[in-house]
């Protein structure tokens, strides 16, 4: 596994000194990679939870729930742009801009999504390797997307501070 790959695991496992640590080693490409594996395991993990032209209220509940969850200071989450990264994902739609925020968004959606899901951490595993090898397939290359990468954390597209909001 490659280090975006293992630091997402790390993250989705609740190793998250350990996704720091990775986070603070990445280069600019690992940056590339890991936005758009997030890109890809968020995709993917909408579109298992919700389908194409669900009620707009099970959106903003989820979302509620994840800001519930993960947002202590409730300024981290977007409501409004959480609800239209789901809707995004499930409609097939130009992809929100990436910015810090929506980069933050993403990534602690992604945590409810597969925690809400409760799947054992080999499960997870293989869920990640398919995310990875989906990426990879969809552009024939490690980039997905454009304009899906992440980046530095503290940069305009970086996750900000902590991800999931622990530590």
């Amino acid at each position: 596994m490659k280090q975006p790959s293992v630091a997402l695991t790390d993250l989705l496992t609740g190793q998250l000194r350990a996704h720091h640590r990775r986070l603070r080693a990445f280069g600019d490409q690992d940056w590339q990679r890991y936005g758009d594996l997030l890109h890809g395991v968020f995709l993917l993990a909408v579109q298992r939870r919700f389908t194409a032209g669900v009620d707009r209220a099970a959106i903003i509940r989820f979302v509620a729930s994840v800001r519930e969850r993960y947002d202590r200071s409730g300024y981290d989450i977007e409501p409004g742009l959480a609800e239209e990264l789901v809707r995004a994902a499930l409609d097939d739609r130009e992809p929100v801009p990436v910015t810090a925020s929506a980069v933050a968004a993403r990534t602690l959606l992604v945590v409810g999504l597969l925690e809400d899901e409760g799947m054992p951490e080999a499960e997870l595993v293989e869920f990640l390797d398919a995310a990875t090898a989906a990426t990879g397939r969809s552009t024939g290359t490690a980039a997905g997307p454009p304009g899906t990468a992440a980046g530095p954390p503290g940069t305009a597209a970086g996750p900000a501070g902590d991800p999931a909001g622990e530590g």
